[in-house]
């Protein structure tokens, strides 16, 4: 069956298109999951029979039409950035890989249209020259896809100002693709397209994607720092509800933390927590006569080039801030958490509890209740929340499920990243209409398996593998 239906691939899109052997198997099977020990151990050997790289709209409906004849399990991938092992396949089959479905369709009047496999990355350098940037996106954003990112992420650098993907307004449509033998094309606008936002590919192959833009901000980017980890705690706190201050990212750092960033070094200071701001050039000597009014010195001040060009302080921050400190701890790890007004006192907390097993590293961003009804965030200092990613010295899976049953008890969600299951990453509020969405557009089940938890079909459990 899986030869007959690879010859049928290769009519397709090409030979050169189909790969079905070696280390570009291995890699296109697999995203950063090995950031959890948990799911380093059930993907490990996990991969795909074939990946096809379709290179248009027609290509892929051939691809999905004649998977769907199989009854082969299908995966959707972008750029394999992720970290939760959204488009790693657990029973095999073909992954469809969105590289060369990458056209960025129009910048105009505040909204991108592009293709899913659309570089992130690509769609800022062609907005800022227009006077636009991203609202929202993710610290791997010059390698990431729109639609992986709208797949499988939920929010990032910007998201202090504008929430993450699914806040008000950010996304204007998404296109999908079934997974049926006459694949259809269905288009969902405005808060309609929740139901397909953050769903592994799950809920059809997104093709196309509409979304609003923020207008373009000169920043600069700041390292803020003292040894004192309360006193720039309260000074962070107080800046990220400054609407006056035009931000697209405010994060801190415990030490040990900016100890790993190694091409930083030379401008850190030892002891020292520090806050990361990118904030407007305008906005620069008020910001740092703020901080020093507070007893937080400036330590690193240089401007964001236009168009962007490394050094980005991004490339430290969000989920970036993990890899680096697994580069210098092998052993470390992460969860996902969602602080409280009483964060201070959650922080205590959990440092009673496991002294020397947590570093706290926070994202402030805008969100609270008010995103989950889709009403305004921004300008309103009250819907800042304190998130974020903090690190954890890795002893076991028991102990880590004791850290994740510690937070969740004394009132840290946590979207916990060490499970390939949807319901587990993170908030579904709308999970009914997801599956729902689901049954509508993959009727046989063929998308993704084992991801949505709860939606009551898998034709492959009892198949070669089970997590």
């Amino acid at each position: 069956m899986i030869e007959t239906l690879k010859s049928e691939l290769q009519a397709a899109v090409g030979p050169e298109n189909v790969i079905d052997e070696g280390d570009t198997l291995e890699t296109l099977s697999k995203d950063f999951y090995w950031y959890s020990p948990v799911l380093k151990r059930q993907l490990d050997d996990k991969r795909a029979d074939a990946i096809v790289r379709p290179g248009s709209l027609d290509e892929l409906r051939r691809v999905v039409a004649a998977c769907t004849r199989a009854k082969i399990p299908v995966v959707p991938r972008g750029a394999g950035t992720g970290n939760y092992g959204q488009c790693v396949p657990l029973y095999g089959g073909v992954v469809i890989d969105f590289a060369r479905l990458d056209r960025i369709v129009s910048i105009q009047d505040g909204v991108v249209r592009a293709e899913a496999g659309a570089r992130i990355g690509a769609i800022e350098a062609a907005a800022r020259p227009l006077g636009w940037e991203m609202r929202c996106m993710p610290s791997t954003w010059v390698k990431s896809t729109i639609g992986g990112f709208f797949c499988g992420g939920s929010g990032g650098v910007g998201s202090i100002t504008w929430g993450g993907i699914n806040a008000p307004s950010n996304v204007k449509s998404v296109t999908i693709l079934t997974c049926e033998e006459e694949p259809r094309l269905i288009r969902l606008e405005e808060a309609d397209s929740l139901k397909a936002l953050h769903t592994y590919g799950t809920t059809g192959f997104m093709v196309e994607v509409e979304m609003r833009l923020a207008p373009k901000v000169d920043y600069q980017q700041l390292i803020l720092s003292s040894p004192d980890w309360d006193r720039l705690l309260a000074w962070t706190n107080a800046a990220s509800r400054r609407v006056d201050w035009r931000k697209r990212l405010v994060t801190q750092f415990e030490w040990p933390i900016p100890s790993y960033f190694k091409p930083l070094a030379k401008h850190l200071r030892d002891g020292d927590s520090i806050t990361f701001l990118l904030v407007d050039q305008a906005q620069v000597p008020e910001v740092i006569a703020d901080a020093a009014a507070a007893g937080v010195d400036c330590v690193y001040n240089k401007p964001l080039s236009d168009p962007p060009k490394p050094p980005f302080l991004t490339d430290y921050t969000w989920n970036h801030t993990t890899l680096w400190a697994i580069k210098a701890e092998p052993s470390m790890t992460y969860i996902q958490a969602g602080f409280g007004a009483n964060y201070a006192e959650q922080f205590a907390e959990l440092r009673r509890r496991f002294p020397g097993e947590i570093l706290f590293h926070l994202e402030f961003v805008a969100g609270n209740s008010k995103m989950m009804k889709r009403e305004a965030v921004l300008n309103d200092p009250d819907s800042v929340v304190v998130g974020g990613i903090p690190l954890i010295f890795f002893k076991s899976e028991e102990r880590l499920n004791e850290i994740i049953a510690a937070c969740a008890e004394i009132g840290v969600f946590v979207a916990n990243p060490h499970t390939v299951k949807l319901e587990e990453g993170g908030r579904h509020p709308n999970i009914a209409e997801k599956r729902a969405f689901k049954a509508e557009v993959d009727p046989q089940a063929l998308l993704n398996p084992g991801k949505m938890a709860t939606y009551p079909v898998n034709p492959f459990v009892g198949g070669a593998v089970t997590v």
